[in-house]
């Protein structure tokens, strides 16, 4: 289903750039950085590390100077946790991968500065391994639709290329657990 929905919508954006009107309003990047879980995993024997690294690819079609609709597809890294047990160290990683679809509004603070804002939904699946050893292993996904919004800021290095920087929050879904992923990242984009 997400690849269906993934190839579904990177078509539908694709096929706006086919017009030489709409070509000039397309645009291709990709982003990486670190991201950082909300989830509380540091009690007794179990300490974790929630922080993990990030990336995404993604395009864009704009609407008009100030409004873009955005796809991309993303990993938010793993998160590690590992606890001691009656039979030895054990271990369990979660990690995050998906597709979202967001309204970007646009503002240029210079002629080279533009800052954006984004909110949109994602469609994101996180999947653990859990491995006791000698008693158990595990693995499990979930797949949920949540909300994605961010901040960022653009510099214009000449009119094709730009820098990209930006901060992004992503609620993801485990079993019944929700967890908030907040990511900061940097890369580059295209204007076709």
């Amino acid at each position: 289903m997400l690849k269906k929905t993934l190839f579904s919508s990177l078509l539908l954006i694709s096929s706006l750039s086919i017009t030489p009107a709409a070509s000039a309003q397309f645009t291709i990047g990709g982003t990486t950085g670190s991201a950082k879980w909300s989830s509380e995993c540091n009690k007794g024997s179990v300490q974790c590390d929630k922080n993990a690294k990030a990336f995404k690819i993604f395009t864009a079609y704009e609407l008009d100077q100030n409004f873009a609709i955005e796809a991309s597809l993303f990993s938010l890294g793993k998160l590690k946790v590992n606890t001691k047990t009656a039979t030895g160290k054990s271990y369990t990683t979660a990690d995050a991968t998906g597709f979202e679809l967001a309204g970007v509004l646009k503002q240029n603070i210079t002629e080279d500065f533009a800052t954006f804002a984004k909110i949109g939904v994602a469609r994101v699946s996180v999947g653990t391994n859990d491995n006791a050893p000698l008693l158990f292993f595990m693995a499990s996904e979930t797949t949920s639709t949540q909300a994605v919004g961010g901040l960022g800021l653009t510099y214009h290095i000449s009119k094709k290329f730009a820098l990209r920087g930006e901060f992004e929050i992503r609620r993801t879904k485990l079993g019944n657990e929700k967890n908030t992923i907040h990511n900061v990242s940097a890369g580059v984009q295209y204007r076709f």
